[in-house]
């Protein structure tokens, strides 16, 4: 019977163990997990199916071809560059190019500084965005229970994007980094991002902090006779309450006081958003994903837990989108009332 031990499933990516129930194709050979083949419903070797090859023979005939000296991941012959983490291959050196001195003979403390993830994160090689990871070591760990694949499998989409700036904050401490849409919609990112009680209390947040702003809008708008009437002739009931509002100095006092602070507080909430959202859902991976894989453990398919618990949600982004123009609603009836 032949060993699989140390071959990866075709689903998943993981290694087999001596442990793991395996299940192989019957037509071309390629071995899964029992759980894997089970959600696949099929076998997605597709490659092997339409050259008539088994599993077997194609492994045989990769036994032979060259290796990456840095990753490990096989090569064509005449690969210049590993596709994995980018490095220069023998072969790229065989055609003129001087390889760098002291590369060919390496001491064990070079090894070793070699695959210290802090030296890789310099490395000008390292950053291979043909790779879903980034050509980073898929085992490489961020904490003690979630790795780069695991990141990988719970971002989901826009890996290329995140995981190079949540290396930054792990090994260089770095919080600081631009996100361009959470500066400009952070409820809403948050919200696609799969963090809905972060939203919610972002949105419940800067509708209070903007009810100030509303007031002096809605003032200035119900000066115009033609708004008012307007408005009046739909709610009648109003009429009361928009001559109240206009008889009220919203320009000076302590009022105008807390219009700035709510102004300026407003303004530093675009640039900490701008700047601190990445950190935030950073944050929110490594503790989510922790909990998702402690969950799925005994059911042996973590990393399809992963990709069904993480992602995003286009749905809750349209939820939001409702709830936040209902809110910009309720700002204005909040106002109504209070005047």
């Amino acid at each position: 019977m032949f060993d699989y031990t140390g071959c990866e499933c075709k689903s998943c990516g993981k290694k087999f163990t001596s442990e793991d129930d395996i299940v192989v194709c019957p037509e071309c050979g390629t071995p899964y997990h029992r759980e894997c083949w089970k959600k696949e419903g099929k076998c997605i070797n597709t490659e092997l199916h339409e050259s008539h090859q088994s599993w077997k023979e194609a492994n045989t005939a990769q036994s032979d071809a060259p290796v990456c000296k840095k990753c490990g991941n096989r090569l064509r012959e005449d690969q210049l560059f590993c596709d994995k983490c980018g490095v220069p291959t023998d072969f790229f050196f065989s055609q003129g190019t001087d390889r760098p001195a002291g590369e060919a003979e390496q001491d064990e403390n070079e090894k070793k500084a070699d695959s210290d993830p802090v030296t890789e994160g310099f490395d000008p090689f390292i950053i291979n965005y043909s790779d879903p990871l980034c050509g980073f070591d898929p085992d490489e760990k961020y904490s003690d229970d979630v790795t780069v694949r695991d990141m990988g499998d719970f971002i989901g989409s826009n890996t290329r994007y995140y995981l190079p700036k949540f290396r930054n904050m792990k090994y260089l401490g770095l919080k600081l980094s631009l996100n361009f849409p959470a500066m400009l919609f952070p409820e809403l990112y948050f919200a696609y991002r799969k963090m809905p009680l972060t939203a919610v209390l972002v949105l419940i947040f800067r509708t209070i902090i903007g009810l100030p702003s509303t007031a002096i809008a809605l003032q200035a708008a119900f000066a115009e006779d033609m708004y008012k009437n307007m408005i009046i002739a739909m709610y009648p009931s109003l009429s009361g309450s928009i001559d109240k509002l206009l008889s009220l100095d919203l320009t000076s006092g302590s009022f105008l006081t807390l219009y700035n602070f709510t102004n300026i507080l407003q303004f530093i909430l675009v640039f900490a958003f701008a700047g601190f959202s990445n950190y935030m859902y950073y944050r929110h991976c490594l503790s989510k994903a922790a909990e998702i894989k402690k969950q799925a453990a005994s059911d042996g398919n973590v990393s399809y837990a992963l990709r069904q618990g993480g992602g995003v949600s286009a749905a809750l982004l349209i939820a939001f989108i409702v709830i936040e123009i209902a809110a910009q609603f309720l700002s204005y009836a909040a106002v109504m009332l209070l005047s």
